[in-house]
């Protein structure tokens, strides 16, 4: 289940949108931890396979600065946690 936007920005973790979740089939998210990095993937609409739709960035591990850097090498939409 997606949090509605009147929810972001989120208070524990920096956000990067990769893909808007429209272009993603319903139901078919999902949270891989890759070491300190979460990743947000999905079905894209008409296809079988997943492909990464959001970076999280827990606040405890990641320093904005660095998580925005993160995310503009993989050209997406940066977004520092609530309270930063």
């Amino acid at each position: 289940m997606l949090l509605p936007e009147i929810l972001k920005p989120y208070p524990n973790e920096h956000a990067c949108r990769i893909r808007p979740p429209s272009a993603f089939q319903k139901k078919s998210f999902g949270r891989i931890k890759n070491g300190r990095l979460h990743i947000i993937i999905g079905k894209l609409k008409g296809k079988n396979t997943t492909t990464t739709q959001a970076y999280r960035y827990p606040k405890v591990s990641w320093k904005v600065k660095e998580a925005r850097s993160h995310c503009k090498r993989h050209k997406g939409r940066f977004e520092p946690a609530k309270g930063n």
